[in-house]
């Protein structure tokens, strides 16, 4: 998705690009407090866990002891990687689609291959933020109008501050990525 497309319809402030499995099932109305509540945890575990392993060590190696932990959690990543294909194979993906995420709003482009579902409509969302991890991030949301085709925009609705604390920052870090890949490709 180029960078124009998501911009007409996602409001200013941080938001990443990628293209990431994502499926989405119909709510008859607003969720429930309890179903807000279950999936809250669900969603501040996988945010941390997200954010944990995406901490680079920002201090120069000091000592073999170091060294040997920083190896040791090299190997610990590989291991999680292939472990989250393996499931992933197993329980199969949803399609990825071009995706702009900020801590409000979700925009999907590229939905040819079924129906959009009106303004006004509640959907539960999984978007599968790290595709190697196959754990969706599960929200709720309503959906927006927009005027470009084959697009649903959505707006998050229902996050306790926690949660959204944490969408933020993995989506900070996320946009601050793609800022320095892009940097480094201009260089």
């Amino acid at each position: 998705m180029s960078q124009s497309s998501c911009d007409t319809d996602v409001p200013t402030g941080v938001h990443f690009q990628a293209e990431l499995p994502i499926a989405w099932e119909p709510l008859p109305g607003p969720p429930s407090e309890v179903e807000r509540l279950s999936e809250s945890q669900a969603n501040e575990e996988l945010l941390g866990n997200l954010l944990v392993l995406d901490e680079a060590v920002t201090e120069p190696e000091e000592d073999a002891q170091q060294e040997h932990w920083r190896r040791v959690e090299a190997k610990l990543d590989l291991m999680l990687s292939l472990l989250g294909e393996m499931l992933a194979g197993q329980r199969g993906l949803p399609v990825a689609r071009p995706v702009c995420l900020g801590g409000e709003v979700l925009c999907i482009d590229g939905i040819s291959d079924q129906p959009l579902p009106a303004a006004g409509e509640w959907l539960r969302v999984q978007l599968y933020l790290v595709p190697s991890i196959p754990r969706p991030l599960m929200v709720d949301a309503e959906v927006l109008p927009t005027e470009a085709p084959n697009r649903l925009l959505l707006r998050l609705t229902g996050l306790p501050e926690t949660t959204r604390d944490l969408l933020e920052r993995f989506v900070f870090r996320q946009h601050r990525r793609a800022i320095a890949q892009a940097r480094s490709h201009a260089s």
